[in-house]
This record gives structure tokens, C-alpha cells and sequence, in this order.
């Protein structure tokens, strides 16, 4: 049986208002708990609805600060950036994350429990290697991406 990162050992213990995982407010000041089991997924964009989903545990992602759990399906994503920093722990499934100036092949292997920092603005590409992997993310600010545009040498 797969060991879970010990954080979904017990539950995650997070703040929102009213509990609503879909659109909560700014975290309250009372104690939630929202077991990994009963995190709500729902398609990052209803256009897409195979891709990648999200359950939002506090906070806004469009205005930011917020945190959220991200699944993914075995895929490589390009180069991109965001305007905000954010603080990752893999969750479930093994993942890889590179710099601009590194290459997916080059960089190692992240299974649960892993953490990375990505500043805002800062050129990275990320690949769940597994069938699923689970990531919980942390936004200081607004929740955006964008491709990186192609280096001239």
C-alpha cells in the first residue's frame, strides 16, 4: 500500500470560511479540518474538464493569498512563469521541477513530502511522472501563469 505524505496521515488542518473548498474567503480564526479524503476536486478550468483539478482549502486564488491542492495526470508542462511566489509539498506521485537554465532530464526525482519555493516571475517547468500526483501549494498573492516566452541566443 502507498505511504501518503504524513501530512495526509491525519487530516489537513486548514482555515476558510464556512468550509466551502470552492470559493472560501480569507482564512477565519477558528480551526477547519478537511480530511484528504474529502477535499472536493473540481475541474481549473470547466473548458477542461480531463485536466488538471483543483480543491481549494483557503483564500481566493484569483486575488490571492490562498492554498490549494493540485492534481495532475502524468504530463510535462512547458516553461512558464507566475507573478506570485509560492511554497509547494508534494502530496502523492513523484514530480520533477527545473529552473530556466536546467533541463527535466538533468533535475531529480521529488516524492512525497518534498517541498520546493518558486518566486514570482521566475522561469520553471514542472512533470508529474506518475499516473496522478497530488501537490499542495501555498500562494502568497494572486494565482496566474503563463507561458515563458522562448530564449534568444
Amino acid at each position: 500500500m502507498p505511504t501518503l505524505l504524513p501530512l495526509t496521515a491525519f487530516t489537513l488542518v486548514v482555515a476558510c470560511t464556512a468550509c466551502s473548498l470552492l470559493t472560501p474567503a480569507q482564512p477565519s480564526k477558528e480551526p477547519v479540518t478537511i480530511s484528504y479524503k474529502e477535499a472536493r476536486f473540481v475541474p481549473d478550468n470547466p473548458e477542461r474538464p480531463d485536466g488538471p483539478r483543483i480543491a481549494i482549502l483557503w483564500g481566493d486564488p484569483a486575488i490571492g493569498p490562498s492554498a490549494m491542492l493540485l492534481e495532475l495526470k502524468k504530463q510535462s508542462l512547458p516553461l512558464h512563469t507566475h507573478t506570485s511566489d509560492y511554497h509547494l509539498i508534494v502530496v502523492e506521485g513523484e514530480v520533477k521541477h527545473w529552473g530556466e537554465n536546467e533541463s527535466e532530464a538533468g533535475v531529480k526525482v521529488l516524492g512525497p513530502g518534498s517541498y520546493w519555493f518558486q518566486p514570482g516571475g521566475k522561469v520553471h517547468g514542472d512533470a508529474c511522472l506518475t499516473d496522478r500526483c497530488v501537490v499542495h501549494i501555498v500562494w502568497a498573492g494572486p494565482r496566474d501563469g503563463k507561458l515563458a516566452l522562448p530564449r534568444k541566443n
